[in-house]
């Protein structure tokens, strides 16, 4: 730096990067490193946490306190002010709105699930590799698909294009390969997820975790010890890609100094 510069700043201080947010089950949970909610080989989350997905226009974070007046008789001006609340907020919009995380903004009842509708599995005539959406079945067997909208093959399940005779050709490409030992099935009707709403005097707690990979590649994170969704959430439903504005309220701790009892910072160092 030269000596007769007057502005002073810190290049390598001035960071960006998008964050990846998370919620946790339990908040109790007192994280005294990142490691404790993602692996830092394979950035899996550790067990008990759960990515919210991707999100627009940011995470926003607020945090500010209100404060009270001292006066006396002996001042026309206050003497001095005392904090009288704090609030701590952390605002974004989800744009991955499956049931679990409507059913996190919206406060929703449980989850059930029942199980798709199957026809008689098929064995391939050919292998597959990853990618292919041309799927050859045994003799005869391909007038199985004609009626079938999906068809099911490993773990996925693939909407049908068209069917000719023992080839099914599928909308996307098989996402693994797959051998003449494996077989794919017709679905007749596709399972479902059901889950209801209602008035509750209550929401969930739940911890929220936002962890950012900044420009150099290290990690900052924020963990908030207890957030409950607040506000209203609204979701439009038309051209444009659905979406969930979501806001959480951020709670004390009663186990840890009131200094401290809100959320924590943990951030790599290079």
């Amino acid at each position: 730096m030269a000596k007769d510069q007057f502005y002073r700043f810190n290049k390598d201080a001035i960071q960006g990067g998008a964050g990846r947010l998370i919620v946790g089950e339990d908040s109790d949970f007192r994280p005294t490193k990142i490691s404790d909610v993602m692996d830092m080989d394979t950035f899996e989350l550790k067990p008990g946490f759960r990515d919210l997905g991707g999100t627009t226009e940011g995470i926003n974070r607020s945090r500010g306190n209100e404060t009270e007046e001292v006066t006396i008789d002996q001042s026309v001006t206050p003497i001095d002010t005392t904090i009288s609340g704090w609030s701590n907020t952390i605002g974004t919009t989800l744009m991955e709105t499956d049931i679990n995380n409507r059913s996190l903004a919206w406060a929703g009842g449980n989850i059930t699930e029942t199980a798709a509708v199957l026809g008689a599995p098929a064995t391939l005539a050919a292998s597959l590799n990853k990618g292919n959406k041309k799927v050859k079945v045994e003799a005869g067997k391909g007038s199985d698909f004609s009626a079938a909208k999906f068809a099911k093959i490993g773990d996925e399940t693939i909407a049908i294009a068209q069917v000719s005779g023992d080839i099914i050709t599928l909308k996307k490409g098989v996402a693994t390969t797959y051998a003449t030992t494996d077989t794919l099935t017709p679905v007749e009707e596709l399972g479902t997820k059901t889950i209801s709403y209602g008035a509750p005097t209550s929401v969930p707690s739940y911890s929220l975790t936002l962890i950012v990979k900044r420009e150099d590649d290290s990690f900052l994170m924020i963990h908030y010890y207890e957030v409950k969704i607040s506000d209203n959430v609204e979701t439009n439903h038309g051209k444009e890609k659905a979406s969930l504005p979501v806001s959480f309220t951020s709670f004390t701790q009663d186990d840890l100094p009131e200094d401290e009892n809100v959320f924590i910072e943990i951030e790599q160092v290079l």
